[in-house]
């Protein structure tokens, strides 16, 4: 309606002045080229072209659970191994195997820890520390206060 009479409403006319100013703003043109190139660079890169790329249609998944052969297997254990658990826990077999696990693992294990190949590889498969955030500077006058509190 106000497109045939010429007329604007309020907001059309302030989009249509906003649209004008940045038109011609170098600001704007230079940070629409920015966003276009880094659009252009981050979508050509390796990862997101591996992030975003379709499923290769050669690759089939199969669910062994409902297969004829392996399924009928799956569930039996799934129904078998909560009642081998709760056995084992509740037999001598499985105190006799416990108490012999920890002493190996004092006798064995632990002096294992005190060797070189050991420190070795902790130290090559331990996360590295992370890194020290930057303390911000504290008035003096403040830590005092708060020990004398």
């Amino acid at each position: 309606m106000s497109e045939e009479s010429g007329l604007l409403s309020p907001i059309e006319a302030v989009g249509e002045k906003i649209s004008a100013i940045t038109d011609g703003s170098r600001v704007i043109t230079t940070v629409r080229t920015l966003g276009a190139r880094t659009s252009g660079f981050v979508q050509e890169s390796y990862c997101y072209r591996w992030l975003t790329k379709e499923p290769d249609p050669e690759v089939i998944v199969i669910d062994l659970r409902e297969t004829y052969t392996v399924g009928p297997f799956i569930a039996l254990l799934d129904r078998i191994i909560p009642h081998i658990e709760d056995a084992w826990q509740h037999s001598r077999v499985g105190s006799v195997v416990k108490r012999v696990f920890e002493r190996l693992s004092e006798a064995v294990f632990d002096p294992l820890a005190e060797t070189r190949g050991y420190e070795l590889a902790v130290s090559v498969l331990a996360p590295p520390e992370p890194p020290e955030r930057e303390r911000t500077v504290v008035d003096d006058s403040e830590s005092t206060e708060r020990k004398q509190s």
